[in-house]
């Protein structure tokens, strides 16, 4: 039986006079389907202006820049980072590989870089390694994501992952590391010249029982320090270095051994630390675990300057780095220019003793 045909719906003009009504007005555009060709549209830009005026330090100018930011606040539009880098083989991403987190020195390099690379339109991507399987699993993940360059901090890459990143066009650097033959720039504090003067600094306040402590005893820059410093005091004939230690690193282990070296029945009259958090473990052990004076009875050496160290209640003595140099000398090298001489060298830069109320005659030389 056939089907009964359905009524055609008639369209009457609309009467004269009457406004004629209007379709609901669409949904705005998602931001995610917002292209650069629309900005440059809307702007009455090319689509290279537009790309100029989203890159730091590209030529564009101030007029066009305002007019391409204007246009893209209205779509709510936002460069695509990853297609970029397609284009531009460039990932602007750094990587920092870090391995002590308990030591404050290594936080505040980490917030100084994050804002250094920011400035530079680069973003870091941060992972933890605490053995050499976490480095070589932390290389991996980067060079996936085709990071521009990596940092290693307390932290070193086998050779033959670090070549096969160079290869890549990669740039690598160590930071307060030795590179020992690895293609990479290292920059690294003078540390038989820190040694010395801790050597002389002692010496001039009349210590003669020294005690010695560090994290990793396999560390070059930690073995030239002791040894520049074991040279200085055994030349001088007037001090003895009763205790070298090695595998004390952080604030419990600092006050452990504090309180093993009180307990001696030759204790020394100071103790010099490879960290600074080592160092305040130390302290506490003496003064509140021990109850004598410092620095009259026992005096205690940092390294490193975190800011703990100058609060009133530490007032440590320290070898203070250059930090923000440091952090200059490491960015400037990951993201110089790719024609660029990138053969890897070792940068040395000088720390500075500081003296504050932890070693004898703080008084006549306040830092």
């Amino acid at each position: 039986m056939p089907r009964p045909r359905k009524r055609a719906t008639r369209r009457h003009p609309t009467p004269p006079g009457r406004p004629r009504r209007k379709r609901a007005a669409s949904a705005a555009p998602n931001p995610r389907g917002v292209t650069s060709h629309d900005v440059a549209s809307l702007a009455g830009v090319s689509r290279s202006a537009v790309s100029r005026s989203f890159t730091p330090e590209a030529s564009v100018s101030e007029k066009t820049r305002r007019k391409v930011m204007a246009a893209a606040q209205k779509l709510g539009y936002q460069p695509n980072v990853i297609a970029r880098s397609l284009i531009t083989r460039q990932s602007r991403l750094i990587g920092l590989v870090m391995g002590e987190w308990e030591n404050p020195f290594y936080t505040t390099m980490l917030r100084d870089f994050t804002e250094k690379l920011g400035g530079r339109d680069y973003q870091l991507m941060l992972l933890a390694s605490r053995t050499p399987a976490d480095v070589e699993a932390a290389m991996r993940m980067l060079m996936r994501y085709r990071v521009d360059g990596i940092v290693f901090v307390s932290a070193s890459p086998t050779p033959e992952s670090a070549a096969d990143y160079v290869r890549t066009g990669g740039r690598l650097v160590l930071l307060n590391r030795e590179a020992d033959g690895l293609p990479a720039t290292s920059i690294v504090s003078d540390a038989a010249r820190d040694g010395r003067e801790i050597a002389a600094r002692l010496l001039e306040a009349g210590y003669g029982r020294i005690a010695l402590t560090r994290g990793d005893a396999r560390l070059p820059s930690g073995v030239l320090r002791v040894n520049a410093l074991r040279q200085a005091i055994e030349a001088s004939g007037r001090a003895r270095i009763l205790v070298d230690r090695s595998g004390v690193l952080g604030y419990d282990a600092g006050r452990a051994f504090g309180n093993e070296m009180m307990a001696l029945a030759e204790p020394p009259d100071v103790v010099v630390c490879s960290t600074d958090i080592t160092a305040i473990g130390v302290l506490d052990a003496i003064r509140l675990d021990r109850r004598l004076a410092v620095p009259a009875q026992v005096g205690v050496v940092g390294f490193g300057d975190i800011p703990a160290a100058s609060w009133a209640s530490h007032e440590l003595s320290t070898i203070r780095l250059p930090l923000a140099a440091m952090i200059d000398l490491a960015v400037s090298t990951l993201l110089a220019e790719p024609g660029a001489a990138t053969t890897p060298r070792r940068i040395v830069v000088e720390g500075e003793i500081v003296v504050r109320s932890t070693l004898r005659g703080a008084a006549s030389r306040p830092a």
